[in-house]
């Protein structure tokens, strides 16, 4: 039985984008082991009683200290040591790079899924433009002599490794996010007596850069307009990032009468149903957001930005609507054209459900992955 290990920076990531994936390799003969910080314990349970062997490391995504990061470099090759894994995947770019350095030295393949560089692909701050030349240099330097492959849900940021040189280019894959199972998140009409108001929904990290601050502006303008919006909120606080949100920021904009502040959710499917559109006006380095992939399986229009993996899912005036970043105008102009064309809507939603269906479906991102695997190893049976 071939062992796959999993490092992930996050135990919620994993749960919300990961796991389908690992159950699948489970299922066909993989022994699945994971490597991931445990900051909800009942995500810890839920994996391990699902037969998988957890390991908790504490990978901060934020932290620049090399004392701590050399601490948690030590610890991941001790696990790995123990693991003795046939093949390992990593995802997000510390355990990306930490993968690479620990899979040259230890001659182990390796898979690294790059689902967006986020704040270090697109920031001009001088603490990342440099941690980004550290951490591009030794990914090329460990990267030469290796069997890896590199994933990339973002094209910026493929070409992006390809014009640095950061990786051979013949080792850079594009993927289409992280799959979504079809039966789980089910076509559903829109329904009819929502003509009255548009109802928004807003789903994401709760970080500055995803765009909720513009939207809710867009939104407060069309109402004094007399153009009934409701917007929706739901995410979780992600306080490690410089971006983010603080709970009075979002109770104040949900003091607003045509803003419901939904909290941490776990019924999304249910929320995206209930909506009319889910709008995502990201600046943020993004991979191909799930949440407008699972807006398009459930029969949604999706607003957005052109930027990184969204063109992928939103597809302008066939699916959805890209609007400028940053531009409250472009916004507004795209949600009042949802709000008086209820048409446009019920085609966009079907539109999207076919664009998933051909492009984003667990079934299409586990062949690939499974092709990738397969190629590192060698020609076997598991």
């Amino acid at each position: 039985m071939k062992k796959l290990l999993y490092i992930i920076n996050a135990d919620w990531y994993f749960d919300l984008h990961w796991l389908e994936r690992a159950v699948f390799f489970k299922e066909i003969g993989y022994k699945v082991h994971i490597v991931m910080p445990v900051n909800e314990p009942e995500i810890f349970n839920r994996l391990e009683n699902l037969g998988f062997a957890v390991t908790a490391l504490p990978i901060e995504r934020t932290s620049m200290s090399i004392l701590n990061e050399l601490k948690v470099l030590k610890r991941l090759y001790q696990v790995i040591d123990a693991v003795k894994p046939d093949i390992i995947h990593s995802v997000t770019i510390k355990p990306n790079l930490y993968s690479t350095i620990i899979c040259c030295i230890k001659k182990i393949p390796l898979v690294s899924t790059y689902p967006g560089l986020g704040t270090l692909g697109v920031s001009k701050d001088s603490k990342y433009v440099l941690s980004r030349k550290v951490i591009f240099s030794l990914l090329r330097i460990f990267s030469k002599k290796q069997r890896n492959i590199a994933l990339f849900e973002n094209e910026e940021d493929l070409q992006l490794f390809n014009k640095m040189k950061v990786i051979p280019q013949s080792r850079l894959i594009r993927v289409y996010g992280a799959g979504i199972n079809l039966d789980s998140f089910s076509f559903s009409d829109i329904a009819s007596d929502r003509t009255g108001t548009l109802n928004l929904l807003f789903a994401s990290r709760l970080l500055k850069n995803k765009g909720l601050s513009l939207l809710f502006e867009s939104v407060k303008q069309l109402n004094q307009q007399g153009i009934k919006v409701r917007l929706k909120v739901a995410g979780i606080f992600d306080f490690d990032s410089p971006f983010a949100y603080t709970q009075q920021e979002i109770e104040e904009m949900a003091s607003f009468d045509f803003v419901d502040w939904l909290g941490k959710r776990s019924d999304i499917k249910n929320l995206i149903t209930d909506s009319d559109a889910v709008c995502l006006p990201t600046t943020y380095g993004e991979g191909v957001p799930r949440i407008l992939i699972e807006a398009c399986a459930v029969g949604r229009p999706v607003i957005t930005t052109p930027l990184g993996g969204c063109k992928d899912i939103c597809i302008d005036n066939y699916n959805g609507l890209l609007v400028e970043p940053n531009s409250v105008e472009s916004l507004t102009l795209s949600l009042k054209k949802l709000a008086v064309d209820s048409s446009l809507k019920a085609e966009f939603g079907k539109n999207g459900r076919k664009l998933v269906e051909e492009k984003f479906s667990n079934q299409s991102v586990f062949e690939q992955h499974c092709d990738t695997y397969k190629m590192l190893l060698g020609s076997f049976k598991v």
